[in-house]
């Protein structure tokens, strides 16, 4: 039985990276999964999919008491789902990253996946980060931001990010020794990042 070609792919904000595991997928023909991640865990948990967005990648400190909000209504009388919230969350969306990743080859964005499914063979591992002016155009252009805003955001998102994988991996988040590549995209762009991925990777399916 050949096993399963497992991409993931960490990405500092608006570094490209998303766009990266799309154009993979897209030329290994095989799932692209993000944010479907969410609806994942929103089934296996039996909450709504904004539940499960609001905590999506978010450190522990950041979930506060949000969670009390929804009351009997989501944690279905769970106490585990109490103290806190996200724990259960993020451990539910590490469990749907494993299996969609025994169930196919596919392309994982995010969540810490390339620490979630280290265990698993064929896991090739990526992070992708570019220089700050070439995210700050991104993000100028992909969210209609000036330069200031632009800036903010992205201090904002990558912070969130690495706490996150810190909180859950006991790792630092974009060390390039947790990866097998590391790609700047201000230099190959977007294009270039995804042709060597894919060469890289292409290796792991002979």
């Amino acid at each position: 039985m050949s096993k399963n070609l497992i991409i993931t792919i960490g990405r500092e904000f608006c570094s490209g990276g998303a766009d990266i595991g799309k154009a993979v997928a897209l030329y290994f023909g095989i799932p692209y999964y993000d944010k479907r991640i969410i609806d994942e865990t929103a089934a296996a948990l039996g909450c709504a999919t904004d539940i499960i967005a609001h905590y999506d990648e978010k450190p522990a400190k950041m979930w506060g008491i949000y969670g009390y909000q929804y009351g009997a209504s989501w944690y279905a009388g769970d106490p585990s789902l109490i103290l806190p919230p996200g724990l259960k969350i993020a451990a539910a969306q590490f469990a749907a990253l494993t299996k969609l990743a025994r169930g196919s080859d596919c392309v994982i964005v995010g969540r810490c996946g390339d620490h979630v499914l280290k265990d698993l063979e064929n896991v090739v591992r990526v992070f992708v980060r570019a220089e700050l002016g070439f995210r700050v155009s991104r993000a100028e252009e992909l969210f209609s931001l000036n330069e200031s805003e632009a800036k903010k955001l992205i201090r904002k998102t990558d912070k969130v990010r690495a706490n996150y994988y810190a909180i859950h991996t006991q790792k630092k988040w974009g060390d390039a020794k947790n990866y097998d590549i590391v790609i700047n995209t201000s230099k190959v762009g977007v294009g270039g990042a995804a042709a060597a991925v894919i060469k890289y990777s292409e290796s792991f399916r002979q």
